[in-house]
């Protein structure tokens, strides 16, 4: 009779009880948001969260990284190197075209919208509360105006973002569940809980929570491309950063202060999104099929140059 525990073959617990473990330690780590919380005065849970999101999420970043290095090593007894956390020449190739990918993607939803005029363009937003129309806006106006620091605060919150939910969901619990259960079951389930887990965000509705599980099934190809979670990490990065800070739509029912100033102009919300961002349009379902298009060419071509790099090397003895 199987251990329903462990494995006596490989020597550790179980997949299922590795994971387990690991959400522990990671709630352990995220607990310290709520330690903290009073340092702040009496203030409300939502004020809290929206006004110190960077600690929040700084905290967060840390968790993860504690709790992925400590099950790594002790539960899993893999290195971190083999979850994908390579760090080589690719590394900020990778995060930097994942980057820009998505604000590609982004970009074509926008023109798009403002194409077929179901959003209006009402200009740029400043940190001093300051607006710059399109007939006023000029590029010398914008430069000498534009808050550098709170955009790049907003980038590195995003940053750390994309960064520690990677590290968990296509890290860590993909892995193990693609160990104990298979992978085709194991990309199922994780697809399909990321969007159980975005239905609890605000103005979430049946059709965001289907678009998420693609989302989370992009995010996985970036991770099945490579073998490295960097690509993936830079669409996460991307993706948040200029569908919320720069362009101005919602970020899966969250919206804080936008460069630009946008007003959506239809409240057809399976079109536009509404409240609840790109994440609940349906026009951003062929955008995510273009992107896994060209990560699958992306992916390709950096496989090649790396397999001409070896051989040259080789030939070179």
């Amino acid at each position: 009779m199987k251990n329903p525990f462990s494995n006596s073959k490989e020597g550790r617990l179980r997949a299922g009880w590795r994971i387990f473990i690991f959400l522990l330690l990671f709630w352990g780590f995220a607990s310290i948001i709520f330690l903290i919380k009073p340092l702040f005065g009496e203030i409300g849970k939502r004020e809290f969260l929206q006004n110190y999101s960077l600690i929040i999420v700084a905290i967060l970043a840390f968790g993860a990284t504690a709790s992925v290095f400590i099950s790594r090593k002790y539960l899993d007894k893999k290195s971190l190197v083999s979850l994908g956390i390579i760090i080589n020449k690719r590394t900020i190739q990778d995060i930097f075209f994942g980057f820009l990918l998505s604000g590609l993607m982004v970009s074509i939803f926008f023109v798009l919208l403002y194409t077929f005029n179901l959003v209006e363009f009402n200009g740029l937003n400043f940190g001093d509360g300051q607006n710059i129309s399109n007939d006023s806006f000029t590029f010398v106006n914008f430069m000498s105006i534009i808050s550098i620091g709170s955009l790049s605060l907003l980038l590195l919150e995003h940053i750390l973002v994309g960064y520690w939910e990677e590290l968990v969901f296509r890290g860590y619990i993909l892995q193990n569940m693609i160990e104990g259960m298979g992978f085709k079951l194991a990309i199922i389930i994780s697809c399909l809980l990321y969007g159980i887990i975005h239905a609890a965000n605000p103005n979430a509705g049946i059709l965001s929570s289907l678009i998420i599980v693609l989302f989370g099934y992009l995010r996985i190809y970036g991770y099945l491309s490579t073998k490295m979670l960097w690509l993936s990490m830079g669409m996460h990065m991307g993706w948040n950063f200029f569908q919320g800070p720069i362009f101005g739509f919602a970020a899966s029912g969250h919206k804080k202060a936008t460069l630009m100033d946008l007003t959506i102009t239809s409240n057809i919300d399976w079109l536009t999104g509404g409240e609840f961002g790109p994440e609940g349009s349906v026009i951003v379902i062929p955008i995510i099929l273009i992107a896994l298009f060209i990560m699958n060419w992306y992916s390709k071509k950096q496989n090649r140059s790396s397999t001409n790099y070896f051989l040259n090397k080789q030939n070179s003895f």
